[in-house]
């Protein structure tokens, strides 16, 4: 995918930079979109491991006070395989990957009330901090000189926390 788009790679190409046989491929995938689906299923599930262990050790994540720790656990995630993201996420990859990391945070950091329709104005703000998030974590992904993961975490903290307290809707 640092070449060309999913939709231009065959199985013949991948085997071939993997110098895999074709049948050990099959054995695993039924084609590079399947491949695909379970890279990205792997990463959600990665992700979300994580956050359970973060969570379970300091004792949830609802606490506003913890979301610096939170958004840092995630950070350290992604700087771990930031090759990775930077393909995944860049110019050739799939909005799908973004789209489900979302959900899945929503799952594990939201409350349980949050889908109730009394709180449509808390999740339109959940909405606009998380894809603001995730697009200055693609501009430092994609960035060439990077600044530490802690002060990328302080300004999302901050920035999340900012429109968390906004009252206007």
């Amino acid at each position: 995918m640092a070449q060309k788009p999913l939709a231009r790679i065959t199985v013949k190409d991948i085997c071939d930079a993997a110098d895999l046989n074709r049948s050990t491929y099959y054995r695993y995938f039924t084609d590079p979109y399947d491949q695909m689906t379970k890279l990205e299923a792997q990463i959600i599930q990665e992700m979300e491991d994580c956050l359970d262990e973060y969570i379970q050790k300091e004792g949830g994540a609802g606490d506003i006070a913890k979301l610096y720790s939170v958004v840092l656990q995630v950070l350290r995630y992604i700087e771990s395989k930031q090759e990775m993201f930077t393909i995944l996420l860049g110019n050739k990859g799939d909005l799908s990957l973004q789209e489900d990391i979302l959900a899945a945070l929503a799952d594990k950091l939201l409350p349980q009330n949050f889908k109730e329709p009394g709180s449509k104005a808390l999740l339109r703000k959940f909405i606009f901090i998380s894809n603001g998030s995730f697009g200055m974590i693609y501009y430092w992904l994609m960035a060439e000189h990077k600044e530490p993961i802690e002060e990328l975490a302080k300004q999302i903290t901050s920035m999340a926390l900012a429109v968390a307290r906004d009252k206007t809707r």
